[in-house]
């Protein structure tokens, strides 16, 4: 047998191309336009959290000098500011943990079909992100604000409210992929973090109330 007539694979890449360049419903197109915006904003917010993780390591060696010189003031000060970017990195690894589960599923929609409703709990999610992202990235915030209109104008709901309360309205599992997202970021926080000396006693709440997000 020849390799000519051999017929190779057909790749999510293909699929994508042929559903786009047929007569598809304006729901599909607009799922594979969502996705795409969604997995670049993945992307970004793992820009975010590299460069966060990089400036916490610098301000961890910083504190660790103060302290061997016994300057608690200073350990105390770059230790609030550690304590904040750790606040924001867990906000964005719960967001990215939420988009990739959003992503898939937008993905498993576009290439298998399925009712316009199994849209809508990642619509909750998404929006939820939205809530999120627009204290600490409000340039991926602006980006994602275009995926949701893609996927609420093909389903007919109209432009994003986001004057709306952030959490309302999540069906069940929206919600089981939030909490998810939440434990998921609270682990890998501790594992990619080492943790401040408990001496200079600043913790993610005090960072809080002394420091504001950018």
């Amino acid at each position: 047998m020849s390799w000519a007539g051999i017929r190779r694979e057909e790749t999510i890449g293909d699929k994508l191309k042929r559903l786009f360049n047929n007569d598809r419903e304006p729901i599909e197109k607009k799922a594979i336009v969502a996705q795409y915006r969604v997995k670049t904003a993945i992307g970004r917010i793992n820009g975010y959290i590299e460069k966060l993780s990089e400036r916490d390591r610098e301000l961890f060696e910083t504190i660790v000098d103060a302290l061997s010189r016994r300057d608690e003031v200073r350990a105390k000060m770059y230790a609030r500011e550690v304590a904040e970017i750790r606040k924001i990195t867990k906000q964005l690894l719960t967001v990215q943990y939420a988009l990739e589960h959003a992503a898939l599923k937008l993905e498993t929609f576009v290439i298998y079909g399925g009712a316009v409703n199994e849209v809508a709990p990642v619509l909750g999610v998404m929006k939820e992100a939205l809530g999120i992202l627009k204290g600490v990235a409000p340039d991926i915030w602006i980006d994602l604000q275009y995926a949701v209109r893609e996927l609420e104008t093909a389903m007919g709901a109209g432009m994003v409210d986001l004057t709306i309360e952030v959490g309302t309205g999540l069906d069940g599992e929206a919600k089981k992929v939030l909490e998810e997202a939440k434990v998921v970021a609270e682990q890998k926080i501790k594992e990619r973090f080492a943790e401040l000396p408990r001496t200079i006693g600043v913790g993610e709440g005090e960072a809080s109330k002394t420091t504001a997000a950018p």
